[in-house]
């Protein structure tokens, strides 16, 4: 017993709060009309699009809206964020389901990351994969950023 509940202690430690960063996901409706303007841009295509505010703050927004005919659609079911020396890694669970009226299934998010530092380089990793984003947008300026 003794054993678990130090297990426990110990996962939560490496877990818990890193006083660096924190992330939430965060409603469209609910952002700032810089982020909205952003969407409004972003939101035409599917895509995984970063935004830097200028102010510590990361805005990381993944859309699966549009689906072609004949294929699942893509939903969106977790988020993670850790950091690493002077790296932000962006974890995202993508999953897949043909029906497309689903509600309950997140095709669109976003998310914000407050950060107290700032970062050299922001990895995305999608189900555990290494993917970049489609575009970056920061500082009230377009930064294409493609591989």
């Amino acid at each position: 017993m003794k054993k678990r509940l130090s297990l426990i202690i110990l996962i939560l430690l490496l877990t818990g709060c890193d006083p660096h960063f924190s992330f939430s996901e965060i409603s469209i409706a609910n952002a700032n009309d810089r982020v909205q303007e952003f969407i409004h841009y972003a939101e035409v295509k599917n895509g995984n699009y970063l935004y830097l505010d200028g102010k510590k703050g990361i805005y990381v927004f993944i859309n699966g809206v549009f689906v072609n005919q004949g294929n699942d659609a893509v939903y969106f079911s977790d988020f993670n964020v850790n950091a690493q020396q002077d790296t932000l890694n962006v974890f995202i669970n993508q999953e897949y389901d043909s029906d497309y009226s689903n509600t309950t299934l997140k095709y669109q998010v976003l998310y914000k990351i407050n950060t107290v530092e700032k970062y050299d380089a922001i990895n995305l990793f999608i189900n555990g994969k290494p993917v970049s984003f489609d575009e970056i947008f920061g500082n009230e300026q377009l930064i294409v950023y493609e591989m």
